[in-house]
């Protein structure tokens, strides 16, 4: 049994540190330029937002992502319609229903918060994997290694490949000879799954070839995320072992079971 957390607490201000810095936009938009500037800038700053969810939608293929989608483009009209100040201001009359719609969706939002439906599950990958672990050393090692192999079905594989990307618990990568399943933590989640980049060379990731042998490799930023200098080839044979338990727990039609697993590690919701 494992006894607190393996990984180092994650000061980082993650989903809070973006709403904090776009309210402090907004303040000085409004004191600047006036209320109808700062709920203007609010708008496209919304509307820039909605974009970003709907290319998750279509990459992630979760379908959760049309919450904060349809959120936000009901904040754009929100924030443009608003009586007396919106550029395209109503009467109170008429822009009633628009509240009730935005504490509605914002009840939604809260919901999936806390659910964790759209929560990047790199640091609970990286957590799994080290309770399997408790022997120390000096051993970062940046390198792949081999870890076991297993059999592939394309129909079956395909199936959880899309499983593993739609739950954010991978960001998956199709190459000529191999699968790449990358860990992406929150605050990563812009690079790789926006397209951004496709460089995954300082990601931890896992990869599995055509023939179906399973390699791994930790990357040191990742690595030095725990709290202790963790066996560095138990570590990595711990997380090629959790990838092919998820595989073979799928394989079974027991997805909830590693759903609840991740959301049973410690972690909050913004990391």
């Amino acid at each position: 049994m494992h006894s607190g957390s393996k990984l180092r607490p994650d000061f980082s201000p993650g989903g809070i540190g973006q709403p904090v810095a776009i309210l402090v936009v907004f303040c000085f938009a409004w004191l600047l330029f006036g209320a109808t500037y700062a709920f203007s800038l609010l708008a496209v700053i919304y509307g820039v937002y909605a974009l970003i969810s709907l290319t998750y939608l279509r990459r992630t293929e979760n379908l959760w992502y049309i919450a904060p989608f349809v959120f936000q483009c009901s904040m754009v009209l929100f924030l443009l319609l608003a009586p007396k100040i919106g550029i395209f201001a109503i009467p109170r009359s008429s822009f009633a229903p628009m509240i009730l719609l935005m504490i509605v969706l914002t009840a939604v939002l809260v919901y999936i918060m806390f659910t964790k439906k759209l929560k990047w599950r790199g640091r609970e990958i990286l957590e799994l994997a080290a309770r399997q672990v408790n022997e120390t050393s000096n051993g970062f090692t940046e390198r792949p290694r081999p870890i076991d192999k297993i059999e592939l079905n394309t129909t079956e594989f395909r199936g959880f490949i899309l499983f593993i990307k739609s739950r954010l618990i991978f960001w998956t990568i199709e190459e000529q000879d191999r699968f790449v399943f990358v860990t992406i933590s929150m605050g990563e989640e812009y690079r790789l799954p926006l397209g951004f980049s496709s460089d995954y060379s300082e990601n931890t990731w896992v990869s599995v070839d055509k023939e179906g042998n399973v390699s791994v490799q930790i990357s040191k930023k990742d690595y030095m995320k725990y709290r202790e200098s963790l066996a560095f080839d138990q570590l990595t044979e711990a997380l090629g072992n959790l990838f092919i338990d998820y595989f073979e727990r799928y394989k079974r039609g027991e997805g909830d079971r590693i759903m609840y697993e991740l959301n049973a590690a410690r972690s909050n919701p913004f990391s």
